[in-house]
């Protein structure tokens, strides 16, 4: 089995030239476990644990799945020495109270973003996924699983259609076999999708269908209230048998907005759009006037339940960006308080001399 099949192109070849003739190979992450790696290289699949100091040419570590790293090559547990520079990154804000970046996929292509029609679709997570998505140079796609459960299709679809009015969405089934070919289409040879949504909407499901065999472990929801067991406990890459590779997730619970204010208006063109002819440039479409974003939302032009989307998910951006902005502004005083210490206590030896 060759690289090309795990996605190696001549982006990353030109990239690893600069560790080349270090006697490094490469390879692709497949599955990181506290902090250990399961890598892909030519020859194999291998262990691989990181360097103390990852060569600063490359991406900024912890290593991701679907990451390309340069390996020094040891017996049993290769080194990771560098992490190739992402082609993009679907990233989200950490789970808790610090405001951290977690990249839970790394060079991928497109976004599956999965929901189940037992009970769903939702509009508002599927837009939160569209903005990631976007912000991480992916192409989102929308996949609404047990479509064999669902009696107003059409009805779902157009709910669906809320969230993301601009992507493709695809009905599958597991049962039927319905959506599987519209799915397929969308992971060609060389790309890399990652699937992303709740437990229970039958990602690993997908996955083993795709892959043609019970790979991963499946578990049936809860009867009570269609909520679904973590039965995918870490992320990990299988390479397809077209082609291309996918990234199974466990279950997100949260999915914390980890971009700028700004990236917020790429999952909502529209907006941008109708934005363009609003009569001031800085205008907030909350209540402006000559705001042409409400003009339009008034006239039903635009969705006003999108706009209130945009609105909030701006705000929790913006919020966001005042937070990092605090706390670099709080590394730097500490680096001058730091700094500044050294100089005294030099002072004072000098003094003592």
């Amino acid at each position: 089995m060759t690289l090309e099949i795990y996605g190696w192109n001549e982006r990353f070849q030109s990239l690893f030239g600069l560790f080349q003739d270090r006697e490094l190979i490469p390879a692709r992450v497949i599955r990181v476990d506290r902090g250990a790696a399961r890598v892909r290289t030519a020859s194999g699949v291998s262990k691989a644990v990181v360097a103390g100091t990852l060569d600063p040419s490359g991406a900024d570590g912890p290593p991701a799945v679907g990451d390309w790293v340069a390996l020094n090559p040891c017996e049993g547990t290769h080194v990771i020495r560098a992490i190739l520079p992402r082609s993009g990154a679907l990233a989200r804000r950490r789970p808790g109270a610090a405001d951290s970046e977690q990249v839970v996929a790394a060079n991928v292509d497109r976004v599956l973003i999965v929901e189940s029609l037992e009970r769903g679709p939702n509009p508002r997570r599927i837009e939160r996924a569209t903005a990631l998505a976007w912000d991480g140079g992916a192409q989102p796609v929308v996949i609404l699983t047990k479509a064999d459960l669902c009696s107003e299709l059409d009805a779902a679809i157009a709910r669906a259609r809320e969230g993301a009015p601009f992507s493709d969405i695809v009905p599958f089934s597991s049962v039927t076999g319905v959506g599987f070919d519209d799915l397929v289409t969308h992971l060609a040879p060389g790309t890399t999708a990652v699937l992303l949504g709740p437990s229970g909407v039958g990602k690993s499901t997908l996955t083993n269908q795709l892959l043609g065999e019970e790979k991963l472990a499946v578990a049936e929801v809860r009867a009570g209230d269609a909520k679904g067991r973590h039965t995918t406990t870490s992320r990990e890459l299988v390479a397809l048998p077209n082609g291309g590779c996918l990234i199974d997730t466990p279950g997100i619970r949260e999915l914390g907005l980890w971009l700028d204010a700004e990236a917020v208006g790429h999952a909502f063109p529209e907006i941008e759009e109708a934005a363009a002819r609003c009569r001031f440039g800085d205008c907030r479409h909350e209540s402006e006037p000559g705001c042409a974003v409400l003009q339009d939302v008034e006239r039903g032009v635009l969705d006003a339940a999108r706009v209130a989307s945009f609105l909030r998910l701006r705000k929790e951006a913006e919020n966001l960006d005042l937070r990092r902005d605090a706390s670099r502004r709080y590394e730097v005083k500490a680096r001058e308080r730091s700094f500044g210490k050294m100089v005294r206590e030099a002072v004072k030896l000098k003094k003592h001399r």
